[in-house]
C-alpha cells in the first residue's frame, strides 16, 4: 500500500500549480549538476582545477537552494483564517 504524499512533496496539479519560474529553477538545478560533474571530471582526468567547473558548482548551490525553498514553501490557498 503506497504512502499518501504530504503537502509539501505533492507534484503540481490543481491544488499546486507550477510556475515558469519554478520550472526554469529546476531546469537549471539539472544542467548546472551536469556542468559541474562533467568539467570536474575533466579536470581530473586532466589534472588541474577547471574554473568551469566551480562557477558551475556555485551556480549549482544557489538553484538548490531556491529549488529547495519552492518545493518545502507552505501552499498559499488563499482562503481567510479565521
Amino acid at each position: 500500500m503506497p504512502l499518501p504524499l504530504s503537502p509539501a512533496a505533492a507534484p503540481a496539479g490543481p491544488d499546486r500549480p507550477s510556475s515558469p519560474v519554478r520550472a526554469a529553477v529546476e531546469l537549471l538545478l539539472g544542467l548546472s549538476f551536469l556542468v559541474t560533474v562533467s568539467a570536474a571530471g575533466y579536470g581530473a582526468a586532466a589534472g588541474h582545477v577547471s574554473v568551469v567547473a566551480q562557477v558551475a558548482a556555485i551556480v549549482f548551490l544557489v538553484t538548490a537552494t531556491c529549488a529547495l525553498v519552492s518545493w518545502f514553501r507552505p501552499v498559499e490557498t488563499g482562503r481567510a483564517d479565521g
